[in-house]
């Protein structure tokens, strides 16, 4: 007989993971990698709007002051006609559709660059942005008003000539605030 004794070892029980601290991490780094893919997000939307405003300014402001230059050519060269006496009315009426039809131009394009503005997304709490479009809306609101108010009758020489060319200036400050100005030197 053998002296050798056999002996068969149960597997004891390890002690088990603690699975609460690998589960809270995982909820720790979900949770950072939501709020950061939110500000990023949220960042995008603002330099986005940054970016609409600012394009949307430069052409508003250039298709007014060029729109500008157009009515007041037309009408520089039809004004010695446009109230003259001695000349038929029907001519003085033409001339008169010209400056008009100059200044509806005008105005049908400033109302699409509006609908532009109007729809450039921007979040609730993004209030420089807000702003900038509050400002930029009522600027060209007043320009479009301003062509459509010739368009609808030139034979007022005084609103032709009385308004000119409308103050930019709110909202140049108001773009500047939301920091367009600076997202477009990046």
């Amino acid at each position: 007989m053998s002296n050798t004794v056999v002996m068969e070892y149960l597997g004891t029980r390890g002690r088990e993971r603690r699975r609460a601290p690998v589960a809270a991490a995982v909820v720790v780094a979900l949770i950072g990698a939501l709020a950061a893919g939110f500000l990023w997000w949220s960042d995008s939307v603002r330099r986005s709007a940054n970016e609409e405003l600012l394009a949307t300014f430069a052409e508003s402001s250039a298709r007014a002051d060029a729109g500008e230059r157009s009515v007041q050519g037309t009408l520089a060269y039809a004004s010695p006609l446009i109230w003259s006496a001695s000349v038929p009315e029907s001519v003085r009426a033409g001339l008169r559709a010209l400056v008009e039809a100059s200044a509806a131009e005008v105005a049908r394009d400033l109302a699409r660059t509006r609908d532009r503005v109007a729809g450039v997304p921007i979040l609730p709490w993004q209030q420089p942005q807000l702003a900038a479009r509050d400002e930029l809306l009522a600027l060209i609101d007043a320009e479009q008003q301003r062509f459509a108010g010739i368009a609808a009758d030139a034979s007022d020489i005084d609103i032709i000539l009385a308004d000119g060319p409308l103050p930019t200036g709110a909202v140049s400050r108001s773009l500047r605030a939301s920091g367009a100005y600076d997202d477009q030197n990046r």
